[in-house]
């Protein structure tokens, strides 16, 4: 009886987490597009932490608009990720573990992942030709970057990836079992 109501305690735990975690994840869906109107606002002062060496001037709207829509590549792709792993939660607070949709999920999330990566690069050679465009010759600027975070982040989603498989895996195991009693 007593294990029956520690498993019940468990479980209850993790649907308390997983609503927490659901509300988590579109608050982060969210906030990414939010954030990058706030940066592009003020882009002069990130500026420097985001394209370091990159000489600009002050920024006309187009500038900013294209700044914008340049960087909203990568964000929308982590929009999709956050979105998946929202409806995941959402599915973990429901009580439903061991699902194919669960495995579907989180497989998109980790996909959203090792997209954003390539992406981000993209995004910041794109962003640095784009700001420098108006530049006098010889002054117009080509950056790539790949950071030691973007290579943790391939990691991670890989790793995501294979998790994913084995979830989709015990999930059909486990339909297969409920199945044949």
């Amino acid at each position: 009886m007593a294990e029956l109501r520690a498993m019940e305690d468990r479980r209850a735990r993790l649907r308390r987490l997983a609503r927490v975690m659901l509300w988590v994840s579109l608050l982060l869906a969210v906030l990414g597009p939010v954030v990058l109107i706030a940066v592009w606002g003020w882009f002069e002062a990130v500026a420097p932490s985001v394209l370091p060496g990159l000489r600009l001037g002050d920024l006309s709207t187009l500038d900013r608009i294209g700044g914008y829509g340049i960087s909203l590549v990568p964000a929308a792709i982590g929009m999709w990720g956050f979105l998946n792993l929202a409806r995941l939660f959402g599915r973990f607070a429901q009580g439903d573990l061991f699902d194919t949709d669960n495995a579907t999920r989180l497989r998109r999330f980790a996909l959203s992942l090792l997209g954003v990566v390539p992406a981000k690069v993209v995004a910041h050679a794109l962003l640095s030709v784009w700001l420098t465009r108006d530049a006098a010759a010889g002054a117009h600027q080509l950056q790539i970057s790949l950071s030691s975070t973007d290579v943790v982040l391939l990691a991670i989603g890989m790793l995501m990836v294979a998790l994913a498989t084995v979830l989709r895996e015990a999930a059909e195991i486990a339909d297969e079992n409920r199945q044949f009693v």
